[in-house]
C-alpha cells in the first residue's frame, strides 16, 4: 500500500484524500484458523500542518475466523479508525522522532502500519455471536445445532458438599 505525499507536502494547510485497496491474503496472521476473506480497504485524509502531516481514516476488511466456543467458521468484519502522524526527517522535532512515522521521501509504504493496526484490533478469542452456546463438554455436540441434555443434573463430586449447604439469607 503506497502513498505519495508530494502534492500535500509542498504547501501548509493542504489536504489530500486517499482511497487504497490491497489484497493481504499473503500475510500470515500466525493463527491457522484465521485468514483474510476480502481485500483491505483504507481511506485516508492527510492534512499538512506545516510541521507534520496528520493522517486520519478508516480500515475495512473481512477475516475468516473459527469460533472459540462452537468451532464453526464464520466471517469477522473489521472496521477500524486509523490515526497517524507523518513527518519528514528534516522537519521532525525530538518529540516527532519518537512518535511519528519519519519520512525520507515522498513515496511511503504503509502496508506494515496498516497490518499492525489490524493485528492489534483482533480479539483474544473469536466468538461467532453473543448467543453462541458452544460445545457440550460431555458429548461434544454443537449446542447451537442440537439440544443436549447430557450435562443436566450431574454434579461434580468435588462440589457435592456445596449442594447440601443452605443459605440463611
Amino acid at each position: 500500500m503506497k502513498v505519495n505525499v508530494a502534492q500535500v507536502r509542498l504547501s501548509g494547510g493542504e489536504s489530500v484524500h486517499y482511497d487504497l485497496v490491497e489484497d493481504f491474503s499473503a500475510f500470515d496472521l500466525g493463527i491457522e484458523a484465521l485468514s483474510f476473506q476480502a481485500p483491505v480497504h483504507v481511506q485516508l485524509q492527510v492534512n499538512n500542518t506545516s510541521r507534520a502531516m496528520l493522517v486520519k481514516g478508516t480500515i475495512h476488511t473481512k477475516l475468516k475466523a473459527t469460533c472459540g466456543r462452537c468451532l464453526e467458521s464464520f466471517e469477522y468484519s473489521i472496521e477500524l479508525p486509523y490515526e497517524d502522524e507523518w513527518a519528514f526527517r528534516t522537519l521532525a522535532t525530538e518529540d516527532l522522532l519518537e512518535t511519528a512515522l519519519i519520512l525520507d521521501k515522498d513515496d511511503i509504504d504503509i502496508t506494515d502500519r496498516i497490518f499492525e493496526q489490524i493485528v492489534l484490533a483482533l480479539p483474544m478469542k473469536f466468538i461467532c455471536s453473543v448467543e453462541c452456546q458452544g460445545l457440550c463438554p460431555n458429548c461434544g455436540a454443537n449446542r447451537n445445532l442440537t439440544p443436549c441434555n447430557c450435562g443436566e443434573g450431574v454434579i461434580d463430586p468435588r462440589l457435592a458438599a456445596l449442594a447440601k449447604w443452605q443459605s440463611n439469607d
